[in-house]
C-alpha cells in the first residue's frame, strides 16, 4: 500500500540517487557531462515532487477527484516531455549527462519502494498482550 511515508521516503532516494549519478557523471564525463547530469537530476527531483503532490492527493480523493487528478497527472507528463524536448533541443545540455542525472528518478523510486517494503517487513508485530487489551 502506498502511503505518505513511502512517498517521502522515495523523495529522499530520488535526491540521493540523482546526486550520486551527478558525481559519477563528473568523474566519467567531466564538466560537460556533469552539468548535464545536474540538469537531469534537478529535473528528476522536480518531476518527482510534482508526482508526489498529485499522489498525496490521490490517496484521499473521492472517485471524481481521482479522475481529475488522473487528468492532471497526464497533463504533467505531457508538460514534462515537452520540457525535456526543449532542454535537449537547446543543445546546451549534454544528453547523456541529462539522462544519467534523470535516471535518479527511476533509481530513487525503485530503491524507496524497496526500502519501504523492507521496513514494513521488519516492523515489530503487535504483541499478544496489546491485542488482548484492545479486544
Amino acid at each position: 500500500m502506498l502511503t505518505r511515508q513511502t512517498l517521502h521516503l522515495i523523495t529522499r532516494f530520488v535526491v540521493i540517487s540523482s546526486a550520486a549519478l551527478v558525481g559519477i557523471a563528473f568523474l566519467v564525463g567531466g564538466q560537460t557531462m556533469g552539468v548535464g547530469a545536474i540538469a537531469g537530476g534537478v529535473f528528476a527531483t522536480l518531476n518527482w515532487l510534482a508526482m508526489r503532490w498529485i499522489g498525496e492527493r490521490l490517496l484521499s480523493a473521492n472517485p471524481r477527484g481521482k479522475g481529475l487528478l488522473g487528468i492532471l497527472l497526464a497533463g504533467k507528463m505531457f508538460v514534462s516531455m515537452g520540457a525535456v524536448a526543449l532542454i535537449l533541443g537547446t543543445r546546451l545540455i549534454d544528453p547523456i549527462g541529462f539522462l544519467l542525472g534523470f535516471s535518479g528518478l527511476v533509481a530513487g523510486i525503485i530503491t524507496g519502494v524497496f526500502m519501504a517494503r523492507l521496513q514494513a517487513s521488519v516492523a515489530p508485530a503487535p504483541s499478544a498482550s496489546t491485542e488482548e487489551s484492545q479486544g
